[in-house]
C-alpha cells in the first residue's frame, strides 16, 4: 500500500531510508546546481520538520547554500525542529528584517523560544521591526523567568464571558482568526477564570446553551510562576491536553498545550541522558573546539579522581609490597561500588523526575537502597572472597576483598541515593550526581577501603 506524507512517498521503503535518499539527492543538487529552482522542486510539499531533518544532515557549507536558496520561501517552523546550535547557525544567515518577517507567522511561544536564542542586541533589533503592540508584548514576555509556566505558555487562547451563549462563541470564532485550540475557557467580567469546555463537548452543545451552564468548573489552572517540571507532572497526572495559565489574580494570561509539554519532557530526557555522561548538552553539531571545551570540565573531574586514587594507592604502597597478590584484586571493589552506585542513582533520578520520590517517602527509599546494597554486597562479598581464598590460599586476602566489596557497595547505595536527592533539594539537576561525580567517590572510597582493610589485617 502506498502511503504519502506531502512530498515523501513511503511505499517502497521505511521513513528513515526515504529521508536518507532525499538527503543524498539534495547533496548532489547542492554540489552541481547553480540555481534554486531544482531545490524548490525537491523540497516541494515537505513538512517543516522534514526539511529540518534534511538540513541537519548537510555539511555546514551545504546547509548555508541551501538556506540561502530557500530564503524567499523559508518557513519559520523549520527553526523549531532544529537543535539550538543549528538554529543559531541558520538564524545568523538572515538579516534582522528577514528574521522578523518570518517570525510573524509563528505562535507567540514559538517566537519567544527563537528570540531567547538571540543575544539582547539582536532580539531588540528584531522586535523593532514588529508592530509596536507586538513588540511591547514580546518584550514583556521576555522578562518572565525561564523554565516557568509564563515562559512556556502561548498567548493565543480562546476566552469567552460566562453569560455568552454557544452561538455567540461560534459566531466569534467564524468572524476572527482562531488559534489552534483543544478547550474553550470561560471567564467572568473581570477575566477571572471560571471553567472550561472541551472541544468535543463544545461542538455537541445546543446553540442557545449558556457557556456557564455547559462548562466544567473542576479544571486545573496553572499559576504563572510554576516550574516546568511541576507542569509536566500535572499534565501526566490528570492526562491533560491543554491547561490555562493564570496570574496572581486568577486572570487567564495564556494556555499551555500538550505539544509544549512533550517538548519540555523530550528536552529534559535528553539533558539528563547527557548529564549521565558528564555533558551539559548535545554537541553533535558543534565544532571541534567548542566540543572539546564543553567536555573538558568533566574530564578534569576524572583527572581529580585518578589523582586521588593514585594518592590512596601510594599511601598504602608498603602493603602492596608486602602482599603483591593484592594488586590483582584491588580494582574489583571499586568496580563493584561504581556499578552499584550507578544503579541506585538511576532509579533515584527517574523517581525524582516522575515525582515518585519526595520528602514523604525519601527515608523509606533510602532504607530500601541501603538494604539492597547490603544484601547484594554480602552475597557478592562472600562469593568473591571465596574465589580469592581459592586463588591465593590465604583467608586474610579473602576477608580483605569480601569486606571491601560489602562496604563499598553499601556506600555506593547510600551515595547513589543521597546525591540526587540533595542536588534536587538545592534546585540542581539530579542527573549531575551520576557519572564522574559518583564514580570519583566510589573509586576513592573503594581503593581506600580495600587497602585500609589490607593494612589493618596484615599489620595487626
Amino acid at each position: 500500500m502506498s502511503v504519502r506524507s506531502k512530498g515523501l512517498d513511503f511505499s517502497e521503503g521505511r521513513l528513515v531510508q526515504v529521508l536518507s535518499n532525499k538527503i543524498a539527492s539534495l547533496q548532489i543538487l547542492l554540489e552541481n546546481s547553480e540555481n534554486g529552482q531544482a531545490l524548490t522542486q525537491l523540497i516541494k510539499g515537505l513538512y517543516p520538520s522534514e526539511i529540518a531533518y534534511l538540513l541537519q544532515h548537510l555539511e555546514e557549507e551545504q546547509r548555508r547554500k541551501c538556506v540561502l536558496w530557500m530564503k524567499s520561501q523559508f518557513d519559520a517552523e523549520i527553526l523549531l525542529f532544529l537543535s539550538p546550535s543549528l538554529r543559531k547557525e541558520v538564524v545568523d544567515l538572515f538579516d534582522i528584517s528577514e528574521l522578523s518577517r518570518i517570525l510573524m507567522h509563528l505562535e507567540s511561544d514559538d517566537v519567544l523560544s527563537i528570540l531567547r536564542d538571540l543575544d539582547a542586541i539582536h532580539y531588540q533589533k528584531a522586535l523593532n521591526d514588529f508592530p509596536p503592540e507586538k513588540s511591547r508584548f514580546f518584550l514583556e514576555r521576555l522578562r518572565y523567568p525561564q523554565c516557568t509556566a509564563s515562559s512556556l505558555m502561548q498567548s493565543e487562547v480562546l476566552i469567552f464571558p460566562d453569560h455568552w451563549k454557544v452561538i455567540q462563541a461560534l459566531e466569534h470564532m467564524r468572524s476572527y482568526h482562531t488559534p489552534r485550540f483543544y478547550d474553550v475557557f470561560v471567564v467572568d467580567d473581570e477575566r477571572r477564570f471560571l471553567g472550561s469546555i472541551e472541544l468535543s463537548t463544545f461542538v455537541k452543545c445546543q446553540e442557545e446553551d449558556l457557556l456557564s451552564e455547559v462548562m466544567t468548573r473542576s479544571v486545573h489552572a496553572i499559576p504563572m510562576d510554576w516550574r516546568q517540571d511541576e507542569i509536566t507532572f500535572m499534565f501526566r497526572l490528570y492526562e491533560l491536553i491543554s491547561a490555562p495559565v493564570i496570574d496572581k489574580d486568577a486572570r487567564i494570561i495564556g494556555v499551555i498545550t500538550v505539544d509544549d509539554v512533550m517538548r519540555v519532557i523530550e528536552d529534559k530526557v535528553a539533558e539528563d541522558f547527557m548529564h549521565l555522561g558528564g555533558i551539559h548538552a548535545s554537541d553533535f553539531h558543534k565544532t571541534v573546539s567548542k566540543t572539546s571545551l564543553g567536555r573538558l570540565n568533566w574530564l578534569l573531574i576524572t583527572v581529580i579522581d585518578a589523582v586521588l586514587t593514585s594518592l590512596v594507592i601510594h599511601f598504602f604502597e608498603k602493603v602492596l609490597h608486602f602482599k603483591q597478590g593484592l594488586i590483582v584484586l584491588m580494582p574489583i571493589a571499586a568496580a563493584m561500588g561504581g556499578n552499584s552506585g550507578i544503579q541506585a542513582a538511576t532509579v533515584a533520578i527517574r523517581a525524582l523526575a516522575t515525582k515518585e520520590l519526595n520528602t514523604l517517602n525519601s527515608v523509606r527509599f533510602l532504607w530500601k537502597e541501603v538494604s539492597v546494597s547490603c544484601f547484594n554486597g554480602s552475597l557478592l562479598g562472600v562469593g568473591l572472597g571465596g574465589l580469592a581464598f581459592l586463588w591465593f590460599k590465604d583467608i586474610r586476602v579473602a576477608l580483605v576483598l569480601g569486606g571491601a566489596v560489602l562496604f563499598n557497595m553499601l556506600w555506593a547505595g547510600i551515595a547513589g541515593t543521597l546525591f540526587p536527592m540533595i542536588i534536587a533539594r538545592l534546585s540542581g539537576d539530579p542527573a549531575l550526581s551520576s557519572g564522574p561525580l559518583l564514580t570519583t567517590t566510589t573509586d576513592v572510597f573503594g581503593y581506600g577501603l580495600f587497602l585500609g582493610l589490607s593494612y589493618f589485617i596484615f599489620k595487626f
